[in-house]
């Protein structure tokens, strides 16, 4: 808070069985994923990872090496033991392997094994192996082989392959039909890129802030959203928000956002403070004092804080100026200024907390750490009280419009 100042300015998871004999199936490291001459392990999904039929991303990655022959590696898996007995072939012999290719495409989800065990083949479905999986595990997978007679398979390993009538396949990508708002610095663009997660490429191309785009499809890599905007064409969560998100929520909370006070150190220092709040939720080790002290001075608060915080000379910082120092401590920085409140809930819905400037306390700045919703209230941190309490929507949209609505999130 501030004191009463008048200040006019225009705004602007290869093996998931009962118990296992050695040797034991370890997943690849980061390290050999990087060589083209090893071979990368099977990756199970735990149970932990199934809920009810919606899969969860492991913390793993998907195999890289697509080579589909060569068996003179040094990773290459052993026969799999269950209960000290080794699964055997129903058949000794091998089928007559095609010399038609199969034609193979990009996958992206989970293979859950039905109620049998299920064995593994190569790409054209020829078991050369005594490699099964187990009932009811599930693994990720990256593609899909159709064999010349047009059955499926999907790669479960580097040279290793289930038939799709064995079980069933999830995808993590999920179609997901909205807009995208580019949410970056104002007058500056943001990298699309050629896949998403791990295998995002950028090709050189940017999208202007501000500018809106209709997403097809939506996949969560690495605990962040990737949004698809164009064939093949991605941009992350960290620079957009999606106003008419098909599965925004009725009511969200965000937990564990700490309450901090300005005063008496911050008299006129809520901006940072309320920002303070938000970056140490998002893992930041700093504090309002090192903020106040790092953010930058300037006549216009566009471009910086007006005075100083700690004395009667401060008066206002606007978001545009705080987004180097969020983008700083945070990894991204959204200026949501002039955004609806389905900005702020789709915020929330993804775990952000969201600081937006108001008029309170007969003071003509104010900034709150907004941290939830529902259908009648919003819920925020208000550092000049240091209580964490609540306002109708009602009315908090229109104090909201009393500062341009104006906000600030990660």
């Amino acid at each position: 808070m501030r004191k009463k100042y008048k200040y006019s300015l225009c705004s602007s998871a290869l093996l998931s069985m009962s118990i296992f004999v050695f040797p034991m199936l370890v997943q690849a490291s980061p390290e050999s994923a990087t060589s083209s001459t090893e071979q990368i392990k099977a990756t199970e999904v735990s149970p932990n990872e199934q809920h009810q039929g919606n899969v969860v991303q492991a913390q793993t990655y998907a195999p890289e090496n697509d080579k589909q022959t060569g068996t003179d590696s040094t990773d290459q898996m052993q026969p799999v033991q269950f209960n000290g007995y080794s699964q055997e072939n129903a058949a000794d012999t091998k089928p007559t392997q095609t010399t038609q290719q199969p034609t193979v495409t990009e996958v992206d989800g989970v293979f859950t094994v039905g109620d049998k065990l299920a064995g593994l083949t190569d790409q054209t479905g020829t078991k050369d192996s005594n490699r099964s999986l187990a009932a009811h595990s599930a693994w990720f997978t990256d593609k899909l082989a159709h064999s010349a007679d047009g059955q499926g398979y999907y790669r479960v390993s580097t040279l290793e392959y289930i038939n799709a009538d064995a079980g069933t396949f999830v995808s993590n990508l999920q179609d997901y039909q909205s807009t995208a708002t580019i949410s970056y610095k104002k007058g500056a663009k943001v990298h699309s890129f050629n896949g998403y997660g791990d295998a995002a490429v950028y090709t050189g191309n940017d999208l202007d802030t501000g500018t809106a785009w209709k997403t097809d499809k939506r996949i969560s890599k690495n605990g962040k959203y990737w949004y698809e905007v164009g064939t093949n064409v991605w941009v992350p969560q960290d620079y957009v928000v999606v106003n008419d998100a098909p599965d925004m929520k009725e009511s969200a909370w965000i937990s564990g956002v700490p309450l901090i006070a300005q005063r008496p150190e911050l008299p006129n220092g809520c901006e940072i403070t309320a920002v303070t709040m938000m970056l140490q939720y998002a893992g930041a080790s700093v504090d309002k004092m090192q903020l106040a002290k790092e953010m930058p001075r300037n006549s216009d608060p566009n471009y910086g804080y007006i005075g100083q915080p700690w004395d009667q000379t401060g008066i206002t910082i606007f978001p545009n100026a705080l987004m180097n120092l969020v983008e700083k401590y945070a990894g991204s920085a959204k200026d949501l200024t002039g955004a609806d409140f389905n900005a702020i809930k789709y915020q929330i819905d993804i775990g952000h907390p969201v600081v937006t400037w108001n008029t309170l306390h007969g003071f003509p700045y104010h900034a709150l750490t907004i941290t939830g919703y529902d259908d009648q209230y919003v819920y925020y941190n208000d550092c000049w009280t240091n209580q964490t309490t609540q306002m109708g929507i009602s009315q908090f949209l229109q104090n909201w419009d009393t500062q341009n609505r104006r906000a600030l999130s990660y």
